[in-house]
């Protein structure tokens, strides 16, 4: 196993990317702290990790808010004693406008603070937990829109999710000397959430034709292909790997 009794505190993870890491990790021998706001999705997400004879927290809490992020961080210490791995995965364009012309502020305000603000704050609360253990791995997922541009989400998302990248690497610098590693996954599309795969149906046959054209691999990803590189990430397998981004995105773009 490779996470054998370590500790994960994986945001958003009630559905989507954060659910497979969740029960991946899992898998893998870890106690894993559930966050977010769907309370029914959360507790059934307990429930396949401790089916799977894992440990596992309900902590609820918007990341954009950083009392919650303290109390969900203290309420997982209390219950575990440490904190081994944090997961940034909440986020999204949160059934916001794509079109420049259409965005408002409050748009940007919700998507920036969700994807990027919610890792400042997550990392700021885990960070000194970690810096006393003398280890720890933080993986932020930011998106091939962050690294190029949006085609189904706009301008705040692509900028939020740009930040996300540099917020890795500074951390990464900043961090390495006590033992922890800072990195980041950036996917492509994957039809991981409903909202994701009703925007997808919901664009003409000839521009997803043209899109699955600039895959090399010629085909969406499935989200445990995901889930296991942030798994390689969390896992001592990537001991010496901190500061980077690892594009998954099946060839779409070659960073």
């Amino acid at each position: 196993m490779k996470l054998k009794d370590k500790v994960a505190l994986v945001t958003g993870s009630s559905k989507g990317l954060g659910h497979a890491v969740a029960l991946t990790f899992a898998r893998e021998g870890a106690d894993v702290v559930i966050n977010g706001r769907d309370i029914p999705a959360m507790e059934e997400v307990c429930r396949q990790i401790e089916a799977m004879g894992r440990k596992s927290l309900m902590a609820p809490a918007d990341v954009r808010e950083a009392g919650q992020v303290r109390e969900m961080v203290d309420q997982t210490l209390a219950a575990f004693g440490r904190i081994d791995i944090l997961i940034n995965n909440a986020g999204g364009a949160l059934f916001t406008p794509v079109a420049m012309d259409q965005l408002e502020e409050e748009h940007w305000d919700l998507v920036v603070d969700t994807n990027l603000k919610g890792a400042f704050l997550c990392a700021k609360e885990v960070l000194p937990s970690m810096k006393a253990q003398g280890c720890g791995r933080i993986v932020n997922v930011s998106s091939k829109a962050g690294r190029t541009y949006g085609t189904i989400a706009g301008a705040h998302y692509v900028s939020a999710k740009a930040g996300v990248v540099g917020l890795t690497r500074q951390l990464a610098w900043e961090y390495g000397r006590y033992g922890i590693t800072v990195n980041a996954v950036a996917p492509g599309l994957f039809l991981s959430t409903e909202r994701i795969e009703n925007l997808w149906e919901s664009r003409p046959k000839e521009i997803k034709e043209q899109l699955m054209k600039e895959i090399a691999l010629g085909r969406l990803g499935e989200v445990d292909e995901l889930a296991n590189v942030v798994l390689f990430l969390a896992s001592d397998d990537a001991s010496y790997v901190t500061g980077v981004v690892i594009d998954v995105n099946g060839g779409r773009f070659m960073g």
